[in-house]
């Protein structure tokens, strides 16, 4: 009992010695605090007797030449005078954190940078990681250095590192050599549709910000990323089949018209005051018997703007091939009745962005009507109503208080008439007084359908063909595939022979020889050899090669 007591005593006694020293570092630790501060006193203007206060944080003033810098008054510090010192503002940390994450971003772009700029498939992103990517860095930086909350600085730290990891997606798959011949093929059709656009831009003088569209082999459906429009490039996302079939290829002139509308600098609220279409989601109507006002359906048609405008730009890129495209895509064999529901948005209580196919495949026609091919907009008609024998074409079916109500199609075709009238011929101030039907290059025209024709027959015969127009020969190779469905897969790899693959060797077949690409090269040690002696010989000394390095 004893030893238990001896040992309580003298843990309890330790405790005391414990606190006792405690007490003399904390009572030493203020006094030298104290003191450090007096002696701050005394070494200003006025010694003792002036106001005292801690240093604040400062900054240099902008386009100081002395470096001065003001002091902030002890107003500004309520915490001056206090033993810990200033608190850190509470977005410090946060604030640092990007700043650090900024300077990797920065770094990892450059370094991808250098590399793909000696990679044909991938030079086209040089300029995005080693002049936007740095141009948005530094700007974000200033709006740090100005005030911006660490929210928003990461928010936008984000947005920076989103663009450099989907560049390095489209990096990787066109390192894959698997992928790169049928990426380089869809990347050549877009080119081909955008360079209309570019063309028209430049000679307008309208501020086009995107301009070079590259494709990526995704598990969504076909679908474009408007959001890099201020880096010039444009993604578009292809579906895992689209490879399998000519139809899908026709839709990429779609989500192009919808980077033309988002790139260009005030088109889509320009257009959309001239045609008096608003930009708000529109409720589901509740009509007055049949009648439905022409206040509302300027309000569902403003929702559907944007696809109403890339449907008739994919039918001016595409001519009766998109109309025949969004007839085979859209058509559902065991619900035919979806082709006229107006549908609505996951909550319910806004329309849908997209109208009912119905009326799509209708603007579809509208427009090959308008430009003089009444026969083949009378024949997609016709075979489309022919799908839908069961149902009737002259009724939408509108979502009603929880159930479709049938509701006449008329009205709906008259304000679509309207509008495709106006974005084909114009005049749109917005497109510099024109129409669609009036940028060069757009316009599916006799020429069009003559290059699309010898396609499709070429490609029916089993020859590749020796249309050059990449258009042209995806058109072709839609109008064969609906002759002969079971050939489909073959008529596409047969039209895509004729296409060069952007970012390969490959070239065009012509009259004077075979298509050459890489897959045919013999590359043997002596070729290889050769071909790196002939690289020294044509490159200047090394010595002068390392002169020049240090200049730039």
């Amino acid at each position: 009992m004893r030893d238990i007591d001896l040992e309580k005593y003298v843990g309890v006694l330790i405790g005391v010695i414990w606190a006792i020293v405690k007490l003399a570092s904390m009572y030493g630790n203020l006094q030298a605090r104290r003191a450090e501060r007096a002696a701050r006193a005394a070494a200003r203007p006025g010694g003792e007797d002036a106001p005292r206060s801690e240093p604040a944080l400062v900054d240099v003033a902008p386009g100081s030449d002395t470096g001065l810098v003001d002091v902030a008054p002890s107003s500004a510090a309520p915490w001056a005078g206090m033993p810990f010192g200033a608190p850190r503002a509470p977005d410090a940390d946060r604030l640092r954190v990007v700043l650090l994450r900024l300077a990797e971003i920065e770094q990892s772009a450059a370094a991808l940078g250098d590399v793909v700029r000696h990679e044909r498939a991938n030079r086209r992103f040089t300029d995005v990681l080693v002049g936007a990517v740095p141009h948005e860095i530094g700007s974000l930086r200033a709006a740090v250095d100005a005030g911006l909350t660490a929210r928003e600085a990461e928010a936008a730290a984000d947005t920076i590192e989103l663009v450099v990891g989907e560049i390095a997606v489209l990096v990787r798959q066109r390192r894959d050599p698997s992928l790169l011949p049928d990426l380089g093929d869809a990347d050549a059709l877009a080119d081909a549709c955008y360079a209309p656009v570019i063309a028209f831009a430049r000679a307008e003088g309208l501020p086009l910000r995107s301009g070079a569209p590259a494709t990526q082999l995704t598990e969504f459906d076909l679908a474009i990323w408007t959001g890099f429009i201020p880096t010039s490039i444009a993604p578009i996302f292809l579906p895992v089949d689209f490879f399998s079939t000519p139809l899908r290829w026709p839709a990429l002139a779609h989500e192009i018209g919808h980077d033309f509308l988002a790139s260009v600098d005030g088109l889509e609220p320009a257009l959309r005051r001239e045609l008096g279409l608003g930009g708000e989601r529109a409720r589901p109507l509740a009509p007055d018997g049949d009648r439905i006002g022409a206040p509302a359906l300027r309000r569902v048609f403003g929702v559907w703007f944007e696809e109403i405008f890339c449907d008739v730009f994919g039918t001016l890129m595409f001519g009766p091939a998109y109309v025949l495209t969004m007839s085979e895509l859209f058509f559902q064999e065991d619900e035919p009745y979806a082709s006229i529901a107006v549908q609505t948005d996951v909550t319910g209580a806004r329309y849908d962005d997209h109208p009912p196919p119905h009326l799509r495949v209708l603007i579809g026609c509208m427009v090959l009507e308008r430009g003089g091919l009444n026969e083949d907009a009378r024949a997609l008609r016709e075979a489309w109503a022919r799908c839908h024998a069961e149902v009737s074409l002259d009724d939408l079916l509108l979502p009603v208080k929880g159930a479709w109500r049938p509701v006449p199609l008329a009205p709906f075709a008259a304000m679509a008439a309207w509008i495709v009238e106006r974005l084909y011929a114009g005049p749109l101030t917005a497109l510099s007084g024109f129409g669609l039907q009036d940028i060069s290059g757009l316009d599916y025209g006799p020429h069009e359908r003559q290059e699309a024709s010898r396609a499709r027959d070429a490609l029916l015969a089993g020859r590749v063909p020796a249309v050059l127009d990449a258009r042209a020969l995806l058109a072709g190779a839609v109008l064969a595939a609906h002759q002969a469905p079971a050939q489909s897969l073959s008529i596409l790899i047969r039209a895509r022979a004729a296409i060069p693959a952007l970012g390969t060797s490959e070239r065009r077949p012509d009259a004077f020889g075979s298509r050459l690409d890489a897959s045919s090269v013999a590359l043997d040690r002596r070729a290889v050899a050769e071909a790196l002696l002939f690289r020294e010989v044509l490159l200047p000394p090394r010595a002068l090669r390392a002169r020049r390095r240090a200049r730039l």
